[in-house]
């Protein structure tokens, strides 16, 4: 059966080892930084309510900043690669101006402050 997904590169799993590499390189890049971000996690709830619609065959993450720190902002995308929030432009194009129900999520746990036990 083949994918719904929009484009040819859907993502795939890693190995450790150069999953380690990527967030190494990364970290390296951000040792100038005051307060380094390493990652930002969001609640299965929250994934579940992005893929729950129908026509969701994927997941976007937008960069941003909040306060000059980085955020990332997660929406669902539809089969021709389509934003899929309450707005009649992309995000790349110009946020939406009503902030409810917009279907843009956000505000996740950040690591180093939230990162667990490993």
């Amino acid at each position: 059966m083949k994918s719904q997904y929009p484009f040819k590169k859907p993502g795939r799993e890693m190995s450790q080892t150069e999953a380690r590499t990527w967030v190494d390189d990364y970290r390296k890049s951000c040792e100038k930084q005051a307060k380094p971000i390493h990652a930002e996690g969001f609640s299965k709830e929250v994934l579940l309510k992005i893929l729950a619609n129908d026509d969701c065959q994927g997941i976007r993450f937008y960069y941003g900043h909040e306060k000059g720190e980085p955020r990332l902002l997660l929406v669902g995308m539809d089969k021709n690669g389509n934003d899929m929030h309450q707005s009649r432009q992309g995000l790349k194009d110009d946020m939406p101006a009503d902030d409810n129900g917009s279907a843009i999520y956000g505000d996740g746990s950040r690591c180093p402050d939230e990162c667990g036990n490993r």
